[in-house]
């Protein structure tokens, strides 16, 4: 089966990666990362907001990914991520929806551009 990827934004890529695929999970604060099961990480592509990057510490070596709305290179995320080799999407503009549970594709293929992508099955109608 393949799959229709749609875009739904861009960022700056942290550092080369390939295609990463995963399943997004929203992260608003710290009880977030205190509910996830850590089974469930090995395919969370972390979605976080500005001001929301440093909860994430715990748990980011476990990350398939993350993607966070603010940050540079030089963010403290950003140097926590290369530490793990956690492929990242900085300073994301989302143009569309990313729901907990949507399958995503993080294509970090070009050093300077990242685009977040959502991966839906055929609709049936």
């Amino acid at each position: 089966m393949s799959d229709d990827l749609q875009v739904v934004g861009t960022g700056t890529t942290l550092f080369t990666a390939g295609q990463v695929r995963g399943t997004a999970r929203w992260f608003n604060d710290t009880s977030d990362v205190l509910s996830i099961d850590d089974d469930d990480l090995e395919d969370t592509i972390a979605f976080v907001n500005k001001g929301g990057m440093t909860f994430l510490s715990p748990i980011l070596p476990d990350l398939k990914g993350i993607v966070c709305t603010a940050g540079s290179r030089e963010s403290h995320l950003a140097i926590l991520s290369r530490e793990s080799d956690v492929p990242c999407v900085l300073a994301a503009q989302l143009d569309g929806t990313v729901s907990d549970g949507d399958p995503v594709v993080l294509d970090l293929t070009d050093g300077e551009t990242a685009r977040i992508s959502v991966a839906s099955a055929a609709v049936t109608g």
